[in-house]
C-alpha cells in the first residue's frame, strides 16, 4: 500500500507553515468573530487528535510484514479515516473461494474503545450477526486492552476465525449465530 494516501489524510504541522502562510491576511477582530459564530460546528466536526493519531499510525505499521494478513487487503476511504474498507479472500477451509468484503469503524475514543467489524458480505458463521453483519470482537478480545491489542491483531482474528481449527474451539457463550453454531 501507498503511503500517499495516508499522507493526504494527516497534515504536516510544519508544511501548514510555508512561506506567507504563517501569517494571516484576515484581521484579529474578524478572526474572533468568526470565531464566536462557529465553535460548535468545529467541535462537532473536528475528530479527537489522539484517535486520528493513533488510527494513522496504525495504517501505517501495516506496511510491515506480517501486519497485515495474506489475502486481506485495507485502506481508509476516501473521506473518512475512522470508517475503513477491506476485503479478505479466503484459500483453504470450509469457507475456500469466499471474497468477503468488511468495513472497520473506529470509535472517538479508539484506542480505549475497540472498533467494530461489519461485513457487508453475508456471512454464515458463528460469530457474525445475521441481521447487521457485525463480528463479536469480544470472543478474542476480552476485555479490550488498548495497550495490547492492536489492528494488526484484529485483523488476524478475521483471518483466523474463518479456518477449521479456529470454528472449532468458538466458546458457545461468544456466538451471535446460534444456526451457524450447530
Amino acid at each position: 500500500m501507498s503511503l500517499s494516501i495516508l499522507s493526504g489524510l494527516v497534515g504536516s504541522p510544519s508544511a501548514e507553515q510555508g512561506p506567507g502562510k504563517g501569517k494571516s491576511s484576515v484581521s484579529k477582530s474578524s478572526e474572533r468573530s468568526t470565531l464566536a459564530i462557529q465553535p460548535s460546528s468545529i467541535a462537532e466536526t473536528s475528530p479527537n487528535p489522539v484517535t486520528h493519531a493513533a488510527i494513522s499510525t496504525e495504517y501505517s505499521s501495516l506496511r510491515y510484514s506480517k501486519h497485515c494478513p495474506s489475502g486481506m487487503y485495507i485502506t481508509p476511504t476516501a473521506d473518512n479515516i475512522f470508517v475503513w474498507d477491506a476485503v479478505l479472500f479466503i484459500h483453504k477451509g470450509y469457507y475456500a473461494g469466499s471474497v468477503l468484503k468488511f468495513t472497520m469503524s473506529f470509535p472517538d475514543k479508539y484506542p480505549d474503545k475497540p472498533p467494530t467489524v461489519r461485513f457487508l458480505t453475508d456471512v454464515f458463521h458463528p460469530l457474525v450477526e445475521t441481521q447487521t453483519g457485525l463480528l463479536n470482537l469480544m470472543a478474542r478480545f476480552r476485555p479490550w486492552r488498548p495497550k495490547e491489542h492492536r489492528l494488526h491483531d484484529i485483523l488476524h482474528f478475521v483471518k483466523a476465525m474463518f479456518k477449521g481449527q479456529a470454528l472449532e474451539r468458538i466458546n458457545e457463550l461468544d456466538v451471535v449465530n446460534k444456526e451457524a453454531f450447530k
